[in-house]
């Protein structure tokens, strides 16, 4: 039997505002039994001096640029499979090679990351349809600029060496994964059929966890109506506890997106969601705005745009990423919109599965298919010379602020081993 693996992407939905008071953040914390767990934190406006940046800076600057991903690993299942647990801990030290092969890093990441059997400690077992949850990473969290009225990863907002901002999580990177996949590492030899090959599955979630994803999404958990495409909600807290509902941000990656209709920008949407008449408006308790706007929202125009939205993320091929001084439609980097229905988490925050599926920008899929290895997707996708970081991926990360660079590939190609 063929079984296609989920990739599961951490999309950590965030409510706050990045000068205000009152200011908190959301994050994530890896939970087997919700992949996408929130809780808020406060976050206080901190001011990065002179000498920290310049101390990061020289900390973070080794000649080949090699060594910027520090993990903080845990595994869990330590006693039952030592092995499996540093064939794991290596492959997140290869996955991080081959990152800052491709970026330029100005500051070191810190990628906290977890091995644990998610059937005994939660009870997540392998489903009757052949699915099996592998686990993911996200931003540890996401900051909002209120110069840029859009939200940017932790990760990224950290090599952009911005002198006030609010306070980071101690990690960057979140990342979770399941020790009951059946995964394939290069040492094993000849990978099987029904096998995923583990550096695949954490290098695709280590670019989810730098950026490499939208705000467009289902907020039903924080709004209270299903089946509505929205960008992540801002919601502020007082002193008192009111809560101020703020409107719609995008994230950084949403600035690009475009309908390949017509080229109209994703954002122009944004700007007309903004108009909503609630917007501003206070509320004595999180319930009292929830009941306001379920009561308001689906009677207002600007609900005929999540609607819009919903159709248009379910129609295959309908949105791309562009760059800003590029016209020709044909260029974009095609997403994920083909899967009906929606599919929170997976649509939007990939590339479209068929039409990267054997080419050089085949990692940001949402599927992975099982007995296919990571270099033999390389060779599918024509042996690109940057190897899995193909090179509309490369051109996205570039577009939402990471500086790219072409060091030599340390992931070569063995023809004798595909």
């Amino acid at each position: 039997m063929k079984i296609h693996l989920l990739l599961i992407t951490f999309l950590l939905i965030f409510a706050n505002d990045v000068l205000s008071d009152h200011a908190f953040c959301l994050d994530f914390l890896p939970d087997p039994t919700n992949l996408s767990h929130k809780i808020q934190r406060p976050c206080p406006v901190v001011k990065s001096s002179d000498a920290d940046r310049k101390r990061a800076i020289s900390v973070a600057t080794p000649a080949n640029n090699s060594d910027m991903f520090t993990v903080s690993f845990s595994c869990l299942v330590e006693n039952e499979k030592p092995d499996l647990c540093r064939k794991v801990e290596n492959a997140f030290y290869t996955a991080g090679q081959i990152i800052s092969s491709s970026i330029k890093f100005n500051t070191p990441l810190v990628v906290n990351a977890s091995l644990v059997d998610f059937c005994k400690s939660a009870g997540i077992c392998q489903s009757g349809t052949g699915r099996l949850t592998l686990g993911g990473a996200g931003p540890s969290r996401f900051i909002p600029i209120e110069k840029d009225q859009r939200v940017y990863p932790q990760p990224l907002l950290k090599q952009l060496d911005i002198e006030n901002h609010l306070e980071y999580s101690p990690y960057d990177i979140n990342a979770l994964f399941n020790s009951e996949g059946n995964y394939w590492f290069e040492e094993d030899g000849p990978i099987k059929p029904d096998q995923s090959d583990f550096l695949f599955v954490i290098l695709h979630e280590l670019i989810h966890g730098l950026g490499f994803c939208s705000g467009w999404d289902d907020h039903s958990e924080f709004l209270g109506i299903k089946n509505m495409i929205t960008p992540a909600p801002l919601l502020l807290t007082t002193s008192t506890g009111q809560v101020i509902f703020g409107g719609f941000r995008e994230f950084i990656f949403d600035k690009f997106v475009i309908l390949l209709s017509d080229g109209t920008y994703l954002s122009n949407f944004t700007t007309e969601l903004n108009k909503f008449s609630g917007i501003g408006t206070i509320h004595n308790s999180m319930n009292d705005f929830l009941h306001y706007f379920i009561n308001t929202f689906p009677s207002s125009p600007e609900y005929q745009i999540t609607q819009k939205m919903m159709n248009i993320s379910t129609t295959s091929k309908s949105l791309g990423i562009l760059s800003l001084n590029k016209t020709d439609i044909k260029d974009a980097f095609i997403l994920e919109t083909s899967l009906i229905p929606y599919l929170p988490k997976s649509s939007i925050s990939h590339c479209d599965y068929t039409t990267y599926t054997k080419s050089s920008d085949f990692l940001m899929r949402y599927l992975q298919d099982p007995g296919v290895s990571l270099k033999k997707s390389i060779h599918l996708g024509g042996n690109y010379e940057n190897g899995p970081i193909g090179p509309k991926l490369a051109e996205t990360l570039s577009l939402i602020g990471y500086q790219i660079q072409n060091l030599p590939n340390p992931f070569k190609n063995d023809k004798k081993k595909l």
